[in-house]
């Protein structure tokens, strides 16, 4: 399996996605493979699974690290182990790929982005990152739940847990979204009756939104219900239709405000 060696520190997946979806062999490593039967499969209390630790180790996801464990590409205590189900305890050595795994617990933090800030937490070279903006108060590498561009402002996840980063990120578990947009001029009501009805756009391609609804205040500023993680979607959706966004704000991402 190919392995893309990690720098800085970062706990970022670094397993060969090919190798995971097709089942692509790795090379030997010399190390032996071994293959648990039911009484040496050491499930016991205060244990961890093996999937679960190589997921709050910010490789992969709990399903990947299973392909991952199929494949032999991970060892304990120097040995290679394929068994599913099988455990660690906090003194073992897990490694993948060679490299030596730190069982972290899962961090969940919820900020609220500035302005003008790049979302991302694995490159401190942006002064205007989210990952400066934490880097005092967590030690622990973290990724950002969803896309929130620089021009946005509101309810940003910063988390370590691959599973939810995963869950979350994906359109099938239909996550809720709302925005508070400030266009350049008032929506017309024909095109807020299209955004809710749903139309064809000029690519040939169907827009929908779950909700929208006009501010008490001005017809410029809207607050509108998504459920996709599409980028730059709302940029894209106004833009087709005539309108600048001026600022955007997100509200409650999940439930969460």
């Amino acid at each position: 399996m190919a392995n893309q060696k990690k720098t800085g520190g970062s706990n970022k997946r670094n397993h060969d996605p090919a190798a995971v979806k097709y089942g692509k062999k790795r090379a030997g490593t010399g190390s032996s493979r071994k293959k648990l039967t039911s009484k040496e499969s050491n499930i016991g209390d205060g244990k961890t699974r093996l999937n679960k630790y190589i997921a709050q180790a910010g490789i992969c996801s709990r399903r990947e690290a299973d392909l991952l464990i199929e494949l032999g590409s991970v060892t304990v205590n120097g040995e290679i182990v394929v068994e599913m189900g099988y455990k660690v305890n906090p003194t073992d050595v897990v490694k993948y790929e060679g490299q030596t795994l730190s069982h972290i617990k899962p961090i969940y933090m919820l900020i609220n982005k500035p302005r003008d800030f790049h979302s991302t937490t694995d490159d401190l070279s942006k002064a205007k990152s989210v990952g400066n903006l934490i880097r005092n108060f967590c030690k622990y590498p973290v990724l950002p739940v969803g896309k929130m561009e620089r021009e946005s402002t509101g309810v940003l996840l910063l988390t370590n847990d691959q599973d939810m980063i995963l869950k979350l990120s994906h359109p099938k578990h239909d996550v809720k979204k709302i925005f508070q947009i400030e266009l350049d001029k008032p929506l017309k009501r024909e095109d807020f009756d299209k955004l809710q009805a749903g139309y064809i756009n000029e690519h040939g391609i169907f827009i929908k939104v779950q909700d929208i609804a006009y501010s008490k205040t001005s017809k410029n500023q809207i607050g509108i219900e998504i459920h996709s993680q599409v980028n730059r979607l709302l940029e894209k959706i106004f833009e087709g239709l005539g309108y600048k966004i001026k600022k955007t704000g997100s509200s409650i991402f999940c439930r969460v405000n």
